[in-house]
C-alpha cells in the first residue's frame, strides 16, 4: 500500500510547487526595466526614486536614460524595456501600427496655455514678436518627430499663404547656444531650456504652449507599459502604476519640493526649477479617454498616424 501511495504524494507535491510557484511569479520577478527621456517629463521618476516609492512597493528600477521618444516608442514595443516612464504619443501609435495591441498607456499629460512645458523663444533684439513673423526662419526643436510636425502643422494652418519655418533638429545642451550665436532664429523650447533662456540670458517668449495650440488639453505625452508584460505579471504592473501614481500625487501636493527633486536628478539650476513649469500628468484612473480620442483624430487627419485606434483599446484596464 506504502508503495502505490509513494507517486501520488510524489504527483500531489509537484502540483503543489507549481501552483504556488504560479502565484508567486509576480513577487520574484521585482525588476522592472524602465525608460526614460532625462527631463522634466520624467519627474515622476525621480520623484519615485527620491522618496523610495519603488521600494515601498517592493520594486527595483533597472532604469535607462534614452534620448528621444522615438527610442523609447521602438525599446517599450519591442518589449526591450517593460515600461516607459513618459514620451511623446505620436512615435509611440506609428510603432504599434505596425505591432498593433503591444503596448497600453496608463498616464497622459494635460497641458494647457497655463501650465504648458513649451514655448517658443527668441533673443530680446529680435523683431519676431508672434509665431507669424518666424515665416521662412531656421527654429530649433527637439530631436524627433513631434516636435517639428506639430510646429509646421500649426503654422500652415495659421498662416496658409507664408513660407513654412525651417525647423533644425537639435539636442537640448545644443539649442541656447545655437540661438545666442544667430545659428538658429528662433527655438521651440521645452522646459528647462525655456525658463533658462528667459531668466539666464533674457530671451523673449513669443509663443504659448504649441501643444495647447493644437489641443487642450493635450494629451501628447504619455507613460507606456509592454502589453506582454503587463499581462504576464498583472499584479507587478499594478505595483508600478502605484508608484507612479504616489510621485504624480506627491508633485501636486509638494510643488516646490517637487521642483528641488528634478534640480537634483537633472542638473537644472534651482532657481530656474522653482520658476519653469512642469508636465502636469495624470493618475492612471483619470485618463480622459473621450479627450485622448479626440487628439488621435486630430493625428490622423495630419497623417502623422494612418490608423485610429481607439483610446479604450490602448489604455490599461483601469484607465477604461
Amino acid at each position: 500500500m506504502k508503495a502505490n501511495l509513494k507517486p501520488q504524494a510524489l504527483v500531489i507535491v509537484f502540483l503543489t510547487c507549481i501552483f504556488f510557484s504560479a502565484c508567486r511569479k509576480d513577487d520574484n520577478d521585482v525588476v522592472i526595466r524602465v525608460g526614460y527621456l532625462p527631463m522634466v517629463s520624467s519627474l515622476t521618476h525621480f520623484v519615485a526614486l527620491d522618496q523610495g516609492f519603488y521600494s515601498d512597493e517592493g520594486l527595483e528600477v533597472d532604469a535607462q536614460s534614452v534620448p528621444t521618444s522615438n527610442s523609447l516608442a521602438q525599446k517599450v514595443v519591442a518589449g526591450n524595456i517593460d515600461a516607459v516612464i513618459e514620451l511623446a504619443i505620436v512615435p509611440l501609435l506609428q510603432e504599434m501600427e505596425n505591432a498593433p495591441g503591444q503596448a497600453l498607456i496608463f498616464s497622459v499629460s494635460m497641458i494647457t496655455a497655463e501650465n504648458g512645458f513649451d514655448g517658443i523663444v527668441v533673443k530680446s533684439d529680435s523683431p519676431a514678436n508672434d509665431f507669424e513673423a518666424l515665416a521662412g526662419k531656421k527654429i530649433g526643436v527637439f530631436p524627433g518627430t513631434t516636435a517639428q510636425n506639430t510646429l509646421l502643422t500649426l503654422f500652415s494652418e495659421h498662416y496658409p499663404g507664408l513660407a513654412l519655418p525651417v525647423c533644425i533638429e537639435l539636442a537640448p545642451g545644443l539649442q541656447l547656444q545655437a540661438l545666442l550665436s544667430d545659428d538658429i532664429d528662433a527655438l521651440f523650447a521645452y522646459e528647462p531650456e525655456l525658463t533658462t533662456g528667459i531668466v539666464s540670458h533674457g530671451l523673449k517668449q513669443i509663443t504659448t504652449s504649441l501643444y495647447a495650440m493644437q489641443y487642450s488639453p493635450s494629451p501628447v505625452g504619455v507613460g507606456s507599459v509592454n502589453a506582454q508584460w503587463a499581462d504576464v505579471n498583472p499584479a507587478l504592473a499594478k505595483r508600478f502604476y502605484a508608484v507612479i501614481d504616489k510621485a504624480v500625487m506627491f508633485i501636486r501636493q509638494n510643488p516646490l519640493q517637487a521642483r528641488e527633486i528634478l534640480a537634483a536628478a537633472t542638473g537644472i539650476d534651482t532657481d530656474v526649477a522653482a520658476l519653469m513649469n512642469i508636465m502636469p500628468m495624470s493618475l492612471s484612473s483619470e485618463i480622459d479617454l473621450d479627450n485622448l480620442d479626440g487628439y488621435i483624430d486630430i493625428l490622423f487627419n495630419m497623417g502623422e498616424i494612418s490608423s485610429k485606434p481607439q483610446a479604450v483599446d490602448i489604455c490599461i484596464p483601469q484607465a477604461k
